[in-house]
């Protein structure tokens, strides 16, 4: 039985008065190919990157985008947006609190899309994945196709994530079913709390939790802030206000600050803001149980919490002043932010991670962590490693 001999169509029968006179006129060249592979090769030459961009991994991939490496030179640029890009390159540390938005995000990208993990903290949480606030990897809550390992992975790294990337997309172009490699000894280790999309038991209920968490992220935080009823302010005595003041840090106390009744906290702040202390430098709130408390400081018997502040006078002749008040567990302190807006924030901190809760502050709500976050992670009876569902 005779075998015809296979023929490959190289475009020479093709006949049309367009395409004649194309070929008829000097100086142009013209090439045929597959409509697919023109689309393939546009699709993997016009990979348009999301940065999702939050620690020092960060960097590195603007490191990338410039002249050294240069990632234009592929077509890959840097878009603001979600809806105009096709790859998101998670680049750092996520945290739970941003899990919720990288997710929202990640489901307003177009498809086709593709993620690149870059960094030991975006793959697996690295040194802080046991951290309250940490995600333990971001394949516990989308798809990664490409990770690029290191920490952080310089710019080289990451082009040739970007180049991998390319070889995917064209495999699937293809029709070729792309299947990454696992590691069982590195799966085995960096094993996070929530299991990943690929994993065997991960459920449907924990898909369904990230998507409702992830939708109603924002809506939570629109709660009414907490309000707690103002203390009474009494004036400060004349003898403990000398003994906050200070020429320098130097001749503070080592054992703290010294200790105001809580009454007399918002007056005395008053009255050294008129004296010219106008800078706020810090609000630090701390929690002790029972039986312990700061050095130079009277033992309490019962758990409580201590909020130093610390102000300054700025210019020619600057002083410190310092002071510190004593709070029992949910007993209110006045807010600083009439007298020192960048008191907001400091104290907004400081309800969060620690709980204290300052009377008349105008928006009182979480700052670090979620809104529907259970607890207050610098409390010193609480567990480093707690989880956070559905994120770790």
């Amino acid at each position: 039985m005779a075998v015809r001999p296979r023929t490959v169509d190289d475009g020479s029968s093709f006949e049309h008065p367009l395409y004649t006179t194309l070929l008829n006129t000097p100086g142009l060249s013209v090439s045929v190919a597959a409509l697919d592979d023109l689309l393939t090769w546009g699709l993997t030459n016009s990979l348009w990157v999301f940065p999702m961009a939050t620690s020092c991994c960060g960097i590195e991939l603007m490191a990338a985008a410039a002249s050294r490496v240069d990632l234009d030179r592929m077509g890959t640029i840097v878009r603001g947006t979600p809806r105009q890009a096709d790859v998101m390159v998670v680049a750092g540390t996520i945290t739970v609190k941003m899990a919720p938005r990288v997710k929202l995000l990640w489901d307003q990208m177009p498809e086709p899309k593709w993620c690149i993990a870059m960094g030991s903290c975006a793959i697996s949480g690295d040194f802080y994945r046991e951290l309250y606030s940490v995600v333990p990897g971001i394949d516990t809550f989308m798809p990664v196709d490409v990770y690029v390992p290191g920490c952080p992975p310089n710019p080289e790294a990451l082009m040739h994530g970007l180049l991998r990337l390319q070889e995917k997309v064209r495999a699937s172009r293809r029709g070729e079913q792309v299947v990454r490699d696992p590691n069982p000894a590195l799966l085995a280790i960096t094993k996070p709390s929530v299991p990943r999309l690929v994993d065997a038991e991960r459920t449907a209920e924990i898909a369904a939790a990230q998507e409702e968490s992830a939708a109603t992220s924002t809506a939570a935080e629109a709660r009414a802030p907490l309000e707690f009823e103002a203390p009474a302010a009494r004036p400060a005595d004349e003898g403990l206000e000398r003994r906050l003041h200070a020429d320098d840090a130097a001749h503070f106390p080592r054992e703290g600050p010294a200790l105001v009744p809580v009454e007399q906290h918002l007056a005395l702040a008053r009255q050294l803001k008129a004296e010219g202390f106008r800078q706020l430098v810090s609000i630090v709130a701390s929690h002790w149980p029972a039986g312990r408390g700061r050095q130079g400081a009277e033992p309490a018997e019962s758990e409580h919490f201590e909020v130093a502040y610390l102000v300054r006078r700025v210019g020619a002749g600057s002083r410190l002043a310092a002071w510190a008040v004593r709070l029992a567990p949910g007993e209110p302190v006045a807010s600083l932010v009439p007298l020192y807006a960048g008191a907001d924030w400091q104290e907004r901190e400081q309800y969060d991670l620690v709980g204290v809760p300052f009377a008349g502050h105008p928006d009182l709500r979480r700052l670090m962590m979620p809104e529907n976050y259970s607890g207050h992670p610098l409390r010193r009876d609480f567990a480093s490693d707690s989880p956070a569902a559905p994120w770790r």
